[in-house]
């Protein structure tokens, strides 16, 4: 791998970051293979070297008492003020067929990151006892959101999981039984 290609990948991983914040690690490397700008090593490498050198912030999603889960266990990905500083000194130094490919993945991922954000569910805790907190939103705010209160926590992950798969389908079930 050249210190070019691995250049080329930081600025593409960086700028793609800070046109979709919020997506996961997995949408971004996703993102970058589908450009054909890099291979799986140079992605590596590039967003490896990123976050360590603190221009990508990752953080990791909680249930809502602070403990990963299966529904929540992706990084968000965030790019730094030291990331955007950077990003805007290099910018200029990409060709036009790699801007019009951010200009088309940026939709894209805003896109991702907006559906994976319309879907909620998450674990609260209150005097020793546990709610799942499940919600649809748009872009207007909540469409549907409901606590339930759970035995205990594993209860609220097993809702919270079930949530995830199929809210659509569980929304459309509720208000059915309502009508």
């Amino acid at each position: 791998m050249s210190s070019e290609n691995i250049a080329n990948a930081k600025i593409i991983i960086l700028h793609l970051v800070s046109d979709a914040p919020g997506l996961t690690y997995h949408m971004l490397m996703d993102k970058c293979l589908e450009s054909l700008y890099m291979d799986y090593f140079t992605f590596s490498q590039g967003y490896n070297e990123l976050i360590a050198a603190s221009l990508l912030e990752k953080v990791s999603e909680s249930d809502g008492t602070d403990q990963v889960t299966a529904d929540s266990s992706e990084d968000i990905l965030f790019i730094t003020e030291g990331g955007k500083a950077v990003l805007d000194d290099i910018k200029g130094s990409l060709n036009q067929n790699t801007l019009n490919f951010l200009m088309k993945a940026k939709e894209d991922l805003q896109d991702q990151v907006s559906d994976r954000n319309s879907i909620k569910a998450n674990i609260r805790a209150v005097d020793d006892v546990f709610y799942a907190d499940l919600s649809i939103n748009d872009d207007k705010g909540p469409v549907f959101s409901t606590s339930i209160r759970c035995e205990d926590k594993e209860s609220c992950t097993k809702i919270c999981n079930s949530w995830k798969q199929n809210p659509s389908e569980a929304f459309k079930s509720f208000s059915d039984l309502l009508k």
